[in-house]
Formats: structure tokens, sequence, C-alpha cells
């Protein structure tokens, strides 16, 4: 697990990314925390899960067919750890949108790869935001 602080003393969200590709992890790290994001990545649904039980996340992105356990494990086993993150997963994938996944998907965010830095940034801000409707409403 690797946390990247190089942000404003005031962090605009803080972002799980949990990305098996090093490069695309890494990447999505740079630009989020460029954008004033804390940002703690990880490889595989095990280290996120751990990741999750130990820290507050505003938004978790994470590759539909992560390494270890995978993502729809990764997302069951959050919201019964912490419910309130239902609807803060972003997910991505390299394939179109798996129609079997219909409710699961359509609970939270999908991106397709490759997946450009303003989308990515665009679509965490109206998770964010329909976080904090949820939370105030």
């Amino acid at each position: 697990m690797s946390q990247v602080d190089d942000v404003a003393d005031e962090p605009t969200a803080s972002v799980l990314i949990a990305e098996p590709e090093h490069a695309t992890r890494e990447a999505m790290a740079r630009s989020l925390t460029r954008k004033g994001c804390r940002v703690t990545t990880v490889a595989n649904g095990v280290e996120a899960l751990e990741a999750i039980r130990g820290q507050s996340f505003d938004v978790i992105v994470a590759d539909l067919r992560l390494p270890e356990r995978g993502a729809l494990w990764l997302w069951r086993e959050t919201l019964v750890l912490r419910r309130e993150l239902r609807g803060r997963f972003l997910f991505l994938s390299s394939e179109p949108r798996p129609p079997h996944l219909g409710d699961f998907i359509e609970a939270e965010g999908f991106l397709l790869k490759p997946v450009l830095m303003d989308t990515l940034w665009s679509e965490m801000q109206k998770i964010i935001r329909r976080a904090q409707d949820r939370d105030s409403g």
C-alpha cells in the first residue's frame, strides 16, 4: 500500500486507487494528487479492503478485474463493514460494462479504460457531490 501526500493542507478528497497495473495506478495517483487529493494506492482486492478498514475514503476507484478476490468481492465486503461507502465506488474496466452487473454498476460509477484524467476527476466529483447530497438530505 502506498500513500501520496504531496497535497495542500486541506485535501479536496481522500481517494483509494485499487488498480493492478503499476503504471496506470501511479499515473492516476499523480494526477489526483495535483488536484489536491490525498491518494492511497493498492494493487489488489485484499490490500484494498485492508486500506478501507484502516482509513476513511471519499471515493474508491477500483479496476473490475482486481487480483486477489476481485472488485465485486471488495464492494460486497466494504458494504458489510462500512455501509456509508455505497455509491462511492468508481469501477474501471477495459471491457464494456458487463450486462450481468446492471444493478451493481448502477449503484456506483463506471468508466471504460483507457480513462482520461479529466474524465476520472469529473466522475469523482459527481460521486462526492451525490454522497454529500445524500448525507445532508
